[in-house]
């Protein structure tokens, strides 16, 4: 039984009393109005609930043991109604991916991949890419059967599916039924849910489970279905699918009159048609439970006890080298493949930097230079930190679904993902800085007297760059889209910028955002990029000028970087 949390001090039962058996070889389709919580049974067999809210009470035995005393997640695979895959990556590499981070190195990677896409029919579309919105790729077919080869790459023994041919014409959606029941061949358990089947796929099921609103009112063989509710008098007409006839049956629309205008009126049918479908769905559930052809729940196939996986193959986990390069090599992959984003940050970069030169010009070393040189300081840390950080904030929502698909998959370590997608970053990184710093430093006339000012200068603000990329990175785990990532940049943001110390001196900082100083790339970035300005440079108003002085820092140069660091 599966109950919601308490909301409004109500429980809202989402499942209740299912109970069912599933014999290897089988496969099984759940078919169900929406709402009917078929989605809900399974994430929940399949051990991926993503729901924290959710009271369960109940047990599932895999081959007569409880799933808690085995792990489970080395014998499943779990495929998403949603293909989430990287659209530069071609259907091999998502594939070859999977199979080195799941299989043991004594593996062969290259003949497993191979004989995948060979079984999966995608051996013709093995070298293209997955596609999207700025990639033109596969089929939504051969997408979706890419979407299975990941996860078949590591032999489960079940697997389950969430509405795999939502989205594709019926010849498409026929190839892939086929090539989940090639897989039953094999031995494997396939359970997926389904939404208005053909008759021809519909013909296809070894066992047929039917829900409305939580409860089973039919579950077996998928050939019995049609004569078992014409016993209980719904009679399927002639020449009719009978999946459409079952959807028709379950969902409360059918009851409902399109017809009525008046709203008292309209309440009123509304209240009718609910407890008319409440009765209409008791019926059909008691009269199952009182049938034969329920399911004992109790039965175990007598030939399969214990589930078989090779016992290299279920210890097995990824070293963190090898974790990392996969995950560096495919983040290179995906940048070099998109050039056009490359584009924009180095055209980005050069813009800003050649406004700033118009603005600022050739400085000078009078007083009047210090608050010139200070608003160059502050724009080109902006530059520097403000660019990494939009980048990745707006990217990351993207890739977002399939780092934690793969992380249910237990593929990789999160710190490893991370090391690497920063990591990835340097070649385009070095660029822009090399760009910007050339275009501003020395045009504009920066420290020039301390040689050592521009290495230090240059060194720093790439040091930014990659401690903005990482900042970026932990804003976008916490956004689910990019709308929420763009307004979540001021509000991280704003705190940060206002007590770098340009617009207010540190010292007249109100207490309640002294926390925020400690974690500022702005407050740290300003202290170190303006003592890295000033030590050595010979100003015209000096002594009499002071600008360290004034700015009363609390932390030396050395220690600003190591705190950026």
């Amino acid at each position: 039984m599966c109950r919601k949390a308490p909301e409004e001090d109500e429980n809202r039962v989402i499942i209740d009393n299912v109970s069912g058996t599933v014999k290897p070889g089988q496969f099984l389709a759940i078919i169900g109005a929406s709402g009917a919580g078929k989605t809900t049974l399974l994430n929940y067999l399949s051990g991926k609930d993503p729901s924290k809210n959710l009271h369960k009470e109940g047990h599932v035995l895999v081959n007569g043991s409880e799933r808690d005393t085995i792990d489970y997640n080395k014998y499943v695979a779990y495929v998403q109604q949603d293909d989430v895959l990287f659209q530069t990556m071609t259907v091999k590499e998502c594939v070859e991916f999977a199979a080195r981070m799941k299989l043991p190195p004594s593996t062969d990677h290259e003949a497993k991949v191979e004989e995948l896409l060979l079984n999966l029919k995608l051996e013709k579309a093995a070298n293209t890419k997955i596609g999207g919105p700025m990639v033109k790729g596969v089929s939504g077919g051969e997408r979706k059967r890419t979407s299975i080869a990941v996860e078949l790459i590591s032999d489960p023994n079940l697997i389950f599916l969430d509405e795999p041919t939502t989205g594709l014409d019926s010849y498409t959606a026929q190839n892939v039924v086929e090539v989940l029941n090639a897989l039953t061949e094999s031995g494997r358990t396939v359970i997926c849910t389904i939404h208005s089947p053909n008759t021809e796929i519909f013909e296809s099921f070894d066992q047929l489970m039917l829900m409305a609103s939580g409860h089973i009112i039919y579950m077996n063989d998928a050939s019995k279905a049609v004569d078992y509710f014409a016993s209980i008098g719904q009679e399927c007409p002639p020449r009719t699918n009978p999946a459409d006839f079952f959807m028709n049956m379950m969902s409360i629309e059918a009851l409902d009159d399109p017809d009525v205008e008046d709203e008292k009126e309209l309440k009123k049918r509304r209240t009718e048609v609910e407890r008319d479908y409440k009765k209409h769905i008791d019926y059909l559930y008691t009269q199952y439970e009182n049938s034969e052809l329920k399911c004992d729940a109790d039965s175990i196939h007598p030939e399969s006890k214990t589930l078989t996986k090779d016992s290299e193959q279920q210890e097995y986990s990824p070293t963190l080298y090898r974790q990392f390069t996969m995950l560096l090599i495919r983040s290179l992959k995906n940048i070099f493949r998109l050039p056009e984003a490359s584009y924009v940050k180095v055209l980005t970069y050069v813009f800003t930097s050649l406004l700033i030169l118009l603005v600022y010009g050739r400085l000078g070393d009078d007083e009047q230079s210090i608050q010139s040189r200070n608003g160059v300081i502050f724009l080109t840390l902006l530059i520097y930190i403000m660019n990494p950080f939009q980048g990745i904030v707006l990217v990351f929502p993207d890739e977002k679904p399939v780092f934690l698909r793969e992380q249910s998959a237990k593929m990789y370590s999160p710190t490893m993902y991370y090391c690497s997608l920063v990591v990835s970053q340097i070649p385009i990184l070095l660029i822009c800085t090399t760009l910007s710093a050339v275009l501003v430093y020395f045009p504009i006339g920066l420290n020039l007297d301390e040689p050592s000012s521009f290495w230090i200068y240059f060194g720093y603000s790439t040091l930014l760059m990659f401690g903005a990329t990482g900042m970026g990175l932990c804003a976008g785990i916490l956004s689910n889209d990019k709308d929420t990532a763009v307004a979540m940049v001021s509000v991280v943001v704003l705190p940060l910028i206002l007590v770098a110390g340009f617009f207010v001196n540190q010292d007249n900082i109100l207490p309640v955002l002294y926390p925020f100083q400690y974690i500022s790339l702005f407050k740290y970035g300003y202290q170190v990029l303006t003592q890295n300005e000033y030590d050595g440079l010979e100003l015209s108003c000096a002594p009499s000028c002071d600008p360290l002085g004034e700015m009363d820092f609390e932390q030396s140069m050395a220690e600003g970087i190591i705190a950026t660091a």
